[in-house]
């Protein structure tokens, strides 16, 4: 009975500790600016707060005493983090090498010194607060691991964490605010407090009165991906358009605007030049009238609304994020979502372009200016595989003859613009139109038989430009590659700076825990750091293959915990398979995973690319799970082994940035190497242990 009320328990409160984990990361990347960019931060930082609270399973005291009051500080700082001024800290590179959001420039040193400081500042701090918070959690999930048999407590953790995250898939698709996310979690965990419930309902309603306050105080609509505010601009009608304004996680989105002839008409031609903007371009500068148009990030509904007023009699929408392609149905003006000339699909761009097998005269690439990244793994942006050379590709592939191309993007600065033109130049040939606003800061590029530059482009703003915008030459994108806001590979110094802080200042907890390197299993801490290489690969590749979705995130990670069970319950069959066997298995499964084109498979059924790439990439998947679960099921304490596979998956997400240097691809090989390594401390651990058991059986 004892043992099934601690099976009970490790499985609420691994369940709770992963839905919080991930609640976290979503609300401190909306409301904290910079950790959209840096999204594996609070991963990291969970990491390292379980690895430390795993290592300290007899301070069940900072459990009771301190989780609720750190948690209670961390939810304040989130919630208040707009009243605070911490929003939009950026770091300032007079290089301009790379973008880290909006506001971004060089304005004098002790300015742009100043920023950085501040952002490094908030950043630490935030890091370690969330690494206290699950340190603090982890200590009683440590207690409770050690209950039982070391396997069979590692599979009710990883079962309760599969339940943690579909409860947070679930309240995603339920766009479920913060405050009900806390709510949920604190439930869960207060029925660990006992006598002690009183004091630490306290925090939890602090906490969550807080979040409750921030939410009533800017009213959003919180969707998969972003937090989205709604507000009517102030637009008079002698003077320009009304404006409804679409902001996500604090920064400008998008402006649905009325752009008909009949409501544009009436206002001075200095404003319908400005307001039109590029909308029209693509279908006056045409040769022969678009009937049939796909629209890529069709957000809610400018793009499709332009294709109506152009003559189009078939437009088909992607737009992936749900909450915004409502707003746009419900509200815009000119309802072209309301049309049945126009087909609305929820889903990625690149998953619909290589899915679908109909043909158009024009494809936009809508302005997709992604102001998150598509998962927790990774640092990568949600339109980064959108504009690859491949994604391109894709699109000419579903042009009907004598169709074109249209890109439209803002003008950041000249090597981002450069980078769209090549790329767009190795697809569809050198003759691509060039047209731009300085005023606006956008351009737009139109390539294909379809345009003819020398066509009236009716009243805008938008004038052609010169074919190029920098003489330097650019990298263009791949999928291999798709860092479409990093200027050329690297990880530019505002990345290394802050990474390099955190992990020295992350040896100052370990050595105050009490952790030493001989308490590490350094053969757990190597395939901790190699298994979150080779997940950060499975979603990346899948994403590729099925979107970037949040479901298809969900169900990826999900099936790796998944993978992980099989794995334990498939040990026994397994017990008697040397290491060596398994390990040459990992091996060629990860070189196989290296070497397989993947792309090759968008030519064949949806079920057939599933079955394929979903073996391919599971396999190293599987083959890592079984050697842990051989190495983990004869360790002497669960917790301190488990502590040491996740400090290990900390050094693993600092690893995750190379790949902005040597790609995506590489990730295999390098996670390869962290197994060789893994493998070379197994067998001086199995020295050990004989050599230990020889001793002791000599003086016996």
């Amino acid at each position: 009975m004892q043992s099934r009320k601690y099976s009970w328990q490790l499985f609420l409160l691994s369940a709770v500790s992963l839905f919080l984990e991930l609640a976290i990361i979503r609300w401190l990347s909306s409301e904290v600016r910079i950790f959209a960019y840096f999204k594996n931060l609070p991963l990291m930082a969970a990491f390292l707060g379980f690895g430390i609270g795993f290592s300290l399973p007899d301070r069940e005291d900072l459990f009771i005493r301190w989780f609720p009051r750190v948690v209670c500080c961390l939810v304040i700082l989130i919630a208040g983090a707009a009243g605070l001024g911490i929003t939009h800290v950026i770091f300032v590179d007079p290089r301009q090498y790379f973008l880290l959001g909006s506001g971004f420039g060089y304005d004098g040193f002790v300015h742009s010194f100043l920023k950085t400081a501040k952002a490094i500042l908030v950043i630490v701090g935030l890091f370690f607060l969330v690494m206290m918070t699950f340190a603090t959690l982890a200590t009683k999930l440590g207690q409770l691991l050690n209950q039982d048999k070391p396997l069979k407590g590692y599979s009710i953790n990883v079962l309760g964490s599969l339940i943690g995250i579909l409860a947070f898939s679930g309240v995603s698709f339920l766009q479920l605010p913060p405050p009900v996310w806390l709510t949920l979690a604190f439930v869960g965990v207060l029925t660990f407090y006992g006598d002690r419930r009183k004091f630490a309902m306290i925090y939890f309603v602090v906490a969550t009165a807080v979040a409750v306050y921030a939410d009533r105080a800017n009213p959003a609509i919180w969707s998969p991906y972003y937090r989205i505010a709604i507000s009517a601009g102030a637009g008079q009608e002698q003077e320009s358009p009304s404006t409804t304004f679409l902001t996500v996680n604090y920064d400008g989105f998008q402006a649905i605007q009325d752009l008909s002839s009949s409501h544009i008409e009436a206002f001075p031609e200095k404003v319908q030049r400005l307001y039109t903007r590029h909308y029209n371009l693509p279908y006056r500068l045409s040769r022969t009238p678009a009937q049939s148009v796909l629209i890529l990030g069709g957000g809610s509904g400018n793009d499709a609304a332009a294709a109506l007023r152009n003559g189009a009699t078939h437009v088909d929408v992607v737009e992936i994020d749900p909450a915004i392609a409502r707003i746009g149905k419900e509200i815009h003006p000119e309802r072209p979502y309301s049309s049945d000339k126009v087909r609305l699909f929820v889903d990625d761009a690149r998953s619909f372009l290589q899915r679908t097998k109909a043909k158009y005269d024009l494809v936009v690439f809508a302005t997709l200016d992604s102001h998150t990244a598509f998962s927790s793994l990774s640092s990568l942006r949600l339109d980064n595989f959108v504009f690859t050379e491949e994604s391109v590709r894709s699109a000419r592939e579903r042009l009907n003859p004598g169709g074109g191309i249209a890109i439209n993007f803002f003008t950041i600065k000249e090597w981002l613009s450069q980078r769209h033109l090549s790329t767009l130049q190795a697809v569809m040939g050198p003759s691509v139109l060039v047209f731009g606003s300085r005023e606006l800061e956008e351009a737009i590029l139109l390539a294909g038989e379809r345009f003819d530059g020398s066509r009236d482009p009716g009243p805008t703003v938008y004038r052609a430009m010169p074919a190029s915008f920098q003489s330097a030459p650019v990298e263009s994108t791949t999928d291999d590659w798709p860092f479409l806001f990093l200027e050329r590979r690297g990880i530019p110094f505002h990345y290394l700076m802050p990474l390099f802080i955190i992990l020295t200042l992350s040896l100052i907890p370990v050595r105050i825990c009490g952790v030493r390197r001989s308490d590490v299993d350094w053969h757990l801490f190597f395939m901790g750091a190699a298994f979150l290489l080779i997940e950060t690969k499975a979603v990346t590749t899948l994403a590729l293959l099925f979107g970037s979705t949040w479901l298809v995130n969900s169900i990826v990670i999900g099936a790796v915990l998944s993978m992980i069970l099989v794995a334990n319950l498939l040990m026994e069959t397994f017990s008697r398979t040397k290491f060596s066997w398994l390990y040459a298995a990992l091996f060629l499964s990860l070189l196989l995973n290296f070497s397989f084109e993947f792309s090759a498979l968008n030519d064949y059924s949806w079920g057939f690319r599933l079955a394929i790439s979903s073996f391919i990439v599971g396999l190293p998947i599987v083959f890592a799970a079984l050697i842990f679960a051989k190495a983990f099921a004869v360790v002497r304490s669960p917790s301190a082994s488990l502590a040491s596979n996740l400090l290990g998956g900390l050094v693993g997400g600092l690893l995750e940035y190379l790949d902005m240097w040597v790609g995506l691809q590489w990730l295999n090989l390098l996670a390869l190497s962290l197994y060789v390594i893994s493998a070379v401390f197994l067998v001086l651990r199995e020295k050990l242990r004989i050599a230990a058991l020889n001793v002791e059986i000599s003086s016996t």
